[in-house]
């Protein structure tokens, strides 16, 4: 195998496209390849090789994991899980989401503050927040400190959003007995994180003045 041409990559300023026998090998930063001390002409022995390769896939999950990002706000492990399922090499995806962190681009309690402001203004609470954010991988501590600031800093009061639930939901369930209509807005708040007595006796008096 021998190294015919390095080339800028177009889609990267600060890489090298590494060429072995006439094709594209990989992708790399410029400065690997000098401390490598890769140049054309040269024969790729198996020691460089495997590091150009790993070199690559470190360069292709950074800039996977960048675009993931551009889209909206990610937790460190729905990242890590994003680039393995790609088929990333998993040493190569723990190092760029260890990057990323170092420079602030992925934060899990920026995250989680996030998460919660967006999805609480959906009509979700605390404990579909939580169940949300723990399945994104994030910290249970981490989570529950994000959600109590949001909702303390929003100042809403939890059991006044379930109540504008039940009532639009009521509206849109129609005429049905008292005992269905309660079963179906307590499962219903339930799935949106809002239960507990105080939401049962909220539903008892919604469905009171609603049911058949």
């Amino acid at each position: 195998m021998h190294i015919t041409r390095l080339r800028p990559d177009p889609r990267a300023p600060d890489c090298l496209i590494v060429e072995v026998d006439g094709a594209r090998f990989a992708s790399v930063p410029a400065d690997a390849v000098r401390d490598l001390g890769v140049e054309a002409g040269q024969t790729l022995d198996g020691e460089r090789k495997e590091r150009l390769s790993y070199l690559a896939d470190v360069e292709g999950a950074k800039r996977v994991a960048l675009r993931l990002l551009a889209t909206r706000p990610r937790s460190v492990q729905e990242v890590l899980r994003r680039l393995r399922h790609r088929g990333h090499n998993p040493s190569a995806a723990a190092q760029v989401v260890g990057r990323l962190e170092s420079q602030g681009l992925l934060d899990d309690r920026a995250y989680a503050e996030h998460f919660a402001r967006v999805r609480g203004e959906r009509g979700h609470g605390r404990s579909r927040l939580l169940a949300d954010l723990l399945a994104k991988g994030v910290d249970r501590r981490l989570a529950e400190r994000s959600i109590d600031k949001v909702l303390e800093l929003e100042g809403g009061d939890q059991l006044a959003k379930a109540r504008a639930l039940a009532e639009k939901r009521v509206r849109q369930l129609g005429a049905l007995p008292r005992h269905k209509l309660e079963r179906r807005l307590l499962a219903y708040l339930a799935r949106r994180g809002f239960s507990g007595r105080e939401v049962r006796d909220m539903v008892g008096e919604v469905a009171g003045g609603s049911a058949v």
